[in-house]
Formats: structure tokens, sequence, C-alpha cells
């Protein structure tokens, strides 16, 4: 038998753990329990993850069947390293068929690829819900996330991209010769050769993460014609750090782990990963993919931490998972906009 395995990112790790958990819920085959110990043996990482997803899915009893995999002393440790966390996180089911059956999700998000030609300009969009990627003549790839719409023009001294709104992913093939450049608002985010995201939100707020090499910021001076860009004022950031851009956010530089930027980009692969985000900057995200409004009745239940792994636009899926693991309560008020409340439970079965 071989002994090269392959190495997973945490993107795949995190599909693959939430995979093993909602085949806990129906219980292992003995050849599912053999695969199991593999994946958990192949890498350290694998079974770390594992028991991370396990303790959040503990109102689904996954640490009791997974005892019957692992020793108990694992086990233990785990749950008293995670106890305080584990006890203000909603833990939302994340089932099998979410990553399996993606016929279930053809509605839900498409992507399309386009060419986009040396020179010219074009400008693309992408409506609520849906994603696209473009592959620039220089070997650029440009991944667009919902609700965006980005203009671009491929000139002989530079690449320019503008971000009207929405979020882009940006993996720059290297041409000092041609930099490109991204225009957001008044800034202007620079780059020969790298990898990096840029998102501006709803108050106009920049979010710039560089996942490999570094770029340039700078402002946008007045000009006459956006072809005609002369920066001031540059800023670097490097590879793994991120900074907001705007007003109402800090301009401080944000250095984060490799394993967190994955679950930050986790929407190219049409994923939403919440790994203890409040219950109302979840429902934010989620709404992102879908024309939904959610309504939360009360502070406290903002305030609830959700983890789990959903594909974006899956609506009834969310609603779903709230619904049966923290007792909270949808309802439709109209077409477009759903309630989120508590359930209230009787006296007879607080008392149970």
């Amino acid at each position: 038998m071989s002994n090269v395995r392959p190495i997973l990112s945490q993107q795949q790790r995190l599909e693959e753990a939430s995979h093993w958990i909602a085949k806990l819920e129906r219980k292992l085959t003995r050849e599912e329990e053999t695969k199991l110990k593999q994946w958990m043996s192949a890498d350290a990482k694998n079974k770390s993850e594992l028991l991370v997803f396990a303790e959040l899915w503990d109102q689904m009893d996954a640490l009791s069947k997974l005892s019957e995999v692992i020793p108990h002393s694992g086990l233990q440790s785990t749950r008293k390293r995670l106890a305080i966390a584990a006890s203000v996180i909603l833990a939302v089911a994340v089932y099998a068929a979410l990553l399996f059956e993606n016929q279930r999700f053809e509605n839900l998000t498409v992507e399309t690829s386009v060419e986009v030609a040396y020179s010219g300009e074009a400008r693309y969009e992408t409506p609520v819900g849906d994603r696209s990627t473009i592959h620039l003549n220089d070997g650029s790839v440009v991944q667009l996330n919902t609700d965006t719409r980005l203009d671009v023009s491929m000139l002989p001294d530079q690449r320019l991209l503008t971000l009207q709104w929405g979020e882009v992913h940006i993996d720059v093939a290297h041409d000092p010769a041609r930099p490109l450049r991204v225009v957001v608002g008044d800034r202007v985010i620079e780059a020969i050769g790298t990898k990096f995201n840029v998102r501006i939100d709803d108050s106009q707020q920049i979010e710039l993460i560089v996942s490999e090499g570094r770029v340039s910021v700078g402002i946008k001076p007045g000009a006459s014609s956006e072809n005609m860009i002369d920066l001031s004022g540059l800023e670097l950031i490097a590879e793994n750090e991120r900074i907001w851009l705007g007003e109402y956010r800090p301009r401080a530089v944000e250095v984060l782990e490799p394993e967190e930027i994955e679950v930050r980009l986790s929407w190219r692969n049409g994923n939403l990963v919440f790994r203890g985000e409040s219950l109302s900057s979840a429902v934010s995200e989620v709404g992102r993919y879908t024309n939904m409004e959610f309504i939360i009745q009360s502070e406290e239940l903002k305030q609830l931490r959700v983890a789990g792994l959903f594909r974006a636009g899956d609506v009834e899926g969310f609603l779903r998972s709230l619904r049966a693991n923290f007792n909270i309560v949808d309802e439709r008020i109209d077409g477009n906009t759903i309630s989120l409340s508590q359930r209230i439970q009787s006296s007879e079965s607080q008392t149970n």
C-alpha cells in the first residue's frame, strides 16, 4: 500500500469532518468505521477537526457515537478543552446530502466562466445567489461572489478593474510591466503577481485579505479619467494580512491564520462556514445569497453563537438546523421576509 497521502486543505478537512459527523448520526457500518479510522490516522489535524465538530454537535449525541471509534480519554480531554466555548455555540446540523447530493442545489448557486480579450472594456455582474469566474487573457483569474459588479479594462500599460459593489477574489498573473489595479471607492489596490480578496459592504467599508504575496494600497486622487491613476500614500499589505479601509472600521492590519483565511474565502466553493459567529452575523451572511430578509425578534437571540457548514443559498437547510438544534421558530411573514424567534417551552417540558 502506498505511504503517500494527499494533504487536505482546511476547507476539504471541514467538509470531510462534517461528512463523518452526518454519517455518525445514522450509525457507521464496519467498512465506514475502518475508513474513518484510516482518515483520522492519516493526519492528526483530521482527528482534531472531527473532535471539534463532534463537540459542537453534542446535542445530536455525536460524541457518544464517536466513542466507539475513539478511546474515551481522547474525548474526555476534548470535552474539557471546549466546554466553555461549546456552552455558548449553537450547534447547527450539516447533512451528508448537503455535500454529496449536488443536484439538490442546482438552483441555489450558478457559476459561470468567461474569457476576456486583451484590450477593450467589459462589465461583469452576478445576481444574488450566483458566482462567476473570469479568465483574463494575461492568465489572471477573477472570481465574483454573489451580487457583484466589476468593470474590466485590459490596457497596454495596466490591467484595471473597478469594483462597483460586491466581492472578488483575484489570482494575479505576474507581469511587472502591467500592474493589476483594483479601484474600489476612493482606494486603489495594486498587485504585480499575488492573490487577494476584496469586498465592499453596504456601509461602503472595504475588506482586503491577502492570501499570497503582497499588495499596495493607495488613495485614488481626483482625475478626469479612471484610466489615469497616479497612486499616492502607498501602504503595503502582506500575505495572511487583512485590513478594513473605511471610516467606520479600525485601520489596523490584522494577521490571520491560513486556516482562518480558508474559512473566510470558502464562498469560492459555494460554501458558508460559521465557527462561532453570532446568529445575527450568520443570517446577514446567509442573506447575501438570497432575496430573503431575516428578522431576529430578540437581542438575546441575536447573540447566540452558530457553527456549521452550509451551501450558499440553502435557506431551508439553515432554518431546518436552527429548528432542530436550538428550538428556533421561523415564520414567513411574506414572500421575502422570515421571522426568527425562540420557541416558548411549556412549564411541563421545562420541568422534565
